[in-house]
């Protein structure tokens, strides 16, 4: 009889700790697989890994945006932002399509994502020191313009537009007040 006590000892201690194996089986699993492909500090994992599917999508998104159907060219950089995650180009490109459909918050967060690609791309930095003055983050912007000066070392004539806007100052915004409406006029009863 003892063997039979000891087997049902090691069924029952299969059985308790089976689900918990499994458990942790998949999760390591999904933490060792969800690393592969990841954008480490310099830059994509892999080099050359274009898709000949997301340059002809960011190609037509290039065409629409030319064209000034800024809804397009989002769905198209988009597109292939999905078949291409590590190219600073697209990023850089959703910004400006950004910045086209007055989302500054949204252009600048595209902005910082094609200059941590891609440090060293001025016209980015220029860009996203732009879309901050869209938003009226002046000091941001002056930040950003030190960072752009740095970058380009000598003649910057790269950043004139944007110390030119931050001289100009914030964006004027036109409040509800300013135009006024007439008075409605009140329903017949």
């Amino acid at each position: 009889m003892p063997f039979i006590a000891e087997t049902n000892l090691s069924w029952e201690t299969i059985m308790r700790f089976t689900p918990a194996a499994i458990l942790l089986a998949g999760a390591l699993a999904l933490s060792s697989s969800s690393s592969m492909g990841r954008i480490g500090p310099q830059g994509p994992s892999t080099s050359n890994d274009t898709s000949p599917l997301a340059v002809a999508w960011a190609d037509h998104g290039a065409a629409a945006l030319d064209a000034g159907d800024v809804r397009t060219a989002r769905s198209a950089y988009e597109t292939a932002l999905l078949l291409n995650p590590g190219d600073a180009s697209i990023y850089f490109a959703l910004g400006k399509v950004a910045r086209a459909e007055k989302m500054p918050g949204r252009a600048i967060k595209y902005f910082d994502d094609a200059i941590r690609l891609d440090p060293k791309n001025q016209t980015a930095v220029l860009e996203e020191g732009l879309a901050m003055m869209d938003k009226g983050a002046i000091e941001s912007a002056r930040q950003t313009l030190a960072q752009l000066k740095t970058l380009c070392a000598k003649n910057c004539a790269i950043a004139e537009p944007l110390a030119a806007a931050i001289a100009a100052g914030p964006p004027k915004v036109v409040t509800a007040e300013a135009g006024k409406a007439p008075p409605a006029t009140p329903l017949a009863k």
